[in-house]
Formats: C-alpha cells, structure tokens, sequence
C-alpha cells in the first residue's frame, strides 16, 4: 500500500514531546539536526479504532510499561468519518525497547459522525478472512478508543532514521454498543516526534537525539485518550 511501513523486523522508537510548541516550529527544529532530515511523503491524517479487552489489559500492560506487550487498532488514512476504503488491522508488539508491527489488510466499511454500532465489529472480522490465529487474538476485544490526528513524515540524509511528528490530536470515547461521537478530546498545541531506526544505529542515534530540545517520553496516544475518558481507571 502506497505511503504504508510493513515491518519485517524489530526496531527502535523514541518518543519525544514538544510541549506547546507549535508542529511546524518542531519540524524546523528536527531539520536543522545534523542528520539532515527531509520530507519523505506528504503529511497526511491518520486514524486509528483501538481495541481492548473488558479488563483493558492491553492498557495496563502498556502503562505499566510490561517487557512484552502488545495492542490492536485498525487504522486508515484520509477522512475520519464516512467508506473507509483501506483499512488496516495491526497488531502492534513491544519487545524491550524495540517493537514491531504484523499487519492485516481489512475490506472496507463505513463509519458515520451520527451514530456508529460496535456490535458490528465481531461479524466484521468474521467476513475479513483471517488467518485463525489472529481471529482468536480478537476474540474477546471490544472497540474502546478512536482517535485522529496529522503526521508529517521525515528521513535523515543517510536513509537509517525516520522521523514522524503528530499533531492534532483528537480522541473520542469508544463502547461496544452505540456510539454518537459527542464527546471530543483535543490536545492542544502538542507535537509528538518520533524516532525510528534498526538496532544497528544506536549509537549514531544518540547523537541525533542529544540535540534535539525535546522531553523523551513515551507518550501512547491510546493511554492519553483512554486515560481521559475512563476516569476510573487510575493512570
């Protein structure tokens, strides 16, 4: 798929937060890095349907920071209401400090800003054609979190990093019943950047991040949504 990572292997990600700081201002930044970064594709939206168990154990393992985690979404580019043309089921696996992704292409659905059914989501998967093992992986999941926001996407001169940076970030509330989307968080004037690279690059990693001004964190957009709206859930 045009613009889409397939990943075949482990890699590292660093997250770093730019807090009130505009994401042109945080672009201007990473491009004056010694690592001459570039734009690579168009910036674009992405879009994202997390998915959880009725005990959010795919929350608790990721805030808690478990050695070997992992988290479901579906996630499609473009518009965030209305045919969802391309979608994508990821299952996105943590290992340490490196972490993976195994991805699913999904038919196409419709998602509407009136009213949206969860319900539908388990004949959905059972129409997809999925292997048996990723069917037994979602069993038990229910439709928790969807969230939208904008990327721009950078790589340094020598082709070893890649860098995204977020903003407009917005999250709505997800139950496995009926949705009306009247709810909307935003994080205002809030830029995550992400770094991306083979484990063979460490140490030439270091250098790129020691001059950036950004706070490392590792800022889950899935804990900062679901933390805002399960208030109890304690983060």
């Amino acid at each position: 798929m045009e613009g889409y990572t397939e990943l075949n292997t482990q890699r590292y990600e660093r997250k770093f937060v730019a807090d009130k700081v505009p994401r042109m201002v945080a672009e201007t930044i990473v491009k004056q890095n010694s690592a001459f970064f570039a734009q690579t594709y168009p910036s674009r939206r992405i879009n994202n349907i997390y998915f959880d168990t009725p005990g959010m154990d795919c929350y608790f393992d990721n805030l808690f920071g478990v050695g070997h985690r992992w988290k479901v979404r579906i996630r499609w580019y473009g518009e965030l209401f209305g045919k969802i043309e391309k979608p994508i089921l990821e299952f996105k696996i943590k290992k340490g400090f490196t972490g993976t992704k195994k991805s699913f292409i999904l038919p196409e659905f419709e998602i509407h800003s009136a009213g949206f059914n969860g319900n539908l989501w388990k004949n959905y998967f059972a129409s997809a054609g999925l292997p048996d093992e990723v069917m037994a992986k979602l069993s038990g999941n229910q439709p928790v979190l969807l969230n939208t926001y904008k990327r721009s996407y950078l790589e340094s001169r020598n082709k070893r990093f890649r860098i995204t940076l977020d903003d407009e970030m917005e999250y709505y509330n997800l139950r496995p019943t009926w949705n009306h989307f009247l709810h909307m968080h935003k994080e205002y004037l809030k830029t995550v950047i992400e770094l991306k690279y083979d484990h063979l690059w460490e140490e030439e990693a270091e250098n790129i991040t020691n001059q950036f001004p950004f706070r490392l964190d590792k800022n889950s957009k899935y804990i900062s949504g679901i933390s805002h709206f399960r208030s109890e859930i304690a983060q």
